[in-house]
């Protein structure tokens, strides 16, 4: 690791470390210059969050980064979203995720993957899920479709009271 990223990495832990660390972070990355950005996702990416539940504190920063256009534009902000599948959020803690997903989830199909699947099962219930599938389908987007196809396949629905039916037809849909 060159010496710049190891500084990088060990003021984020610091700040992880800290009281307000949710603040801190966002502070941070509002200061970060717009070079070091990428960088700096992937170095928090690989620390964060460091614990399975998030304080409201925490959770600020994430509704930040969430929400951040430039960050979210950066390659390394797939990095970020793995980092959040392993966090176990409050309820009220998804319903502001899954807003912030569909406010930005045609951009983000387009530059996550797996990663963005991980945090979709991780906050929308199935059937819920399902039903976003669904409206987000009609963009007719490619990278939309693709995400839809990923999840079709490798996630199991069965227990979600959706129909076989609805799920073939889905999937036909998607496939055209």
């Amino acid at each position: 690791m060159r010496n710049k990223d190891l500084e990088i990495k060990n003021e984020i832990e610091a700040m992880l470390q800290g009281d307000a660390a949710g603040a801190a972070l966002k502070a941070y990355f509002e200061a970060v210059p717009e070079s070091q950005r990428r960088r700096a996702i992937h170095l928090l990416a690989s620390v964060y969050p460091g614990k399975r539940t998030l304080s409201d504190d925490d959770f600020v920063f994430v509704h930040y980064m969430l929400s951040n256009d430039a960050l979210f534009e950066c390659q390394s902000f797939a990095d970020f979203i793995r980092s959040l599948s392993l966090v176990d959020f409050t309820e009220r803690q998804k319903g502001l995720v899954i807003d912030r997903i569909k406010a930005h989830f045609e951009k983000w199909c387009e530059t996550c993957t797996f990663e963005l699947d991980g945090l979709l099962i991780k906050v929308f219930k199935r059937a819920d899920l399902f039903d976003f599938l669904e409206t987000v389908l009609r963009n007719n987007n490619p990278a939309v479709l693709h995400r839809i196809a990923d999840l079709l396949r490798y996630e199991d629905f069965s227990n979600a009271d959706i129909s076989a039916d609805a799920l073939e037809n889905l999937k036909k849909r998607v496939l055209r």
